[in-house]
């Protein structure tokens, strides 16, 4: 793990326990971070600018990440009700084996979601998330809003800023 991801890591720690205040490198304004290694489940490097003319839910997760395990499915069914030529939602886990990450889109049932894998946490360090999962909504390559965790009833939270920015 690197002194970077290592540092992402403790701040969100730290301000689970209230004794700090994590923040994002990419914050909303910002131009978003193309992907840097990402492939899909074939293999094939995707790059974030292919989506520049749809609204981009983009989150970071892992299988070790427990509010990760929860945010999947309501995403999942969030991304079910918007046309995919007009909203896409990627899924980049961190997982530093593919097959692990597989295995837990698989189990959160990602299937309308484009998940992504990033094993050497390259594309994540880029967004420097200030936890884990974190949401990124990105509209024509500027980050439009940032959501760090995950609680029920977030997911109608990033619908109301989907919705704004359609």
């Amino acid at each position: 793990m690197s002194a970077k991801r290592f540092s992402a890591l403790v701040l969100a720690g730290l301000m689970v326990l209230g004794l700090g205040t994590a923040e994002a490198k990419v914050r909303k304004g910002d131009r978003a971070a193309d992907f840097v290694s990402v492939k899909d489940a074939a293999g094939k490097k995707i790059a974030l600018k292919s989506y520049k003319n749809q609204v981009v839910v983009l989150t970071f997760g892992a299988s070790w990440c427990k509010p990760c395990g929860k945010e999947l499915p309501a995403y999942e069914k969030l991304a079910k009700k918007y046309d995919k030529k007009k909203v896409i939602f990627i899924a980049v886990n961190i997982d530093s084996k593919v097959s692990k990450g597989k295995a837990f889109m698989k189990k959160a049932g990602v299937s309308s979601m484009l998940g992504l894998y990033d094993p050497k946490s390259s594309t994540v360090e880029s967004y420097d998330p200030p936890t884990m999962p974190s949401t990124f909504v990105i509209k024509k390559g500027i980050v439009k809003h940032v959501h760090a965790g995950y609680r029920s009833g977030d997911a109608a939270k990033i619908k109301k800023v989907i919705d704004k920015n359609l």
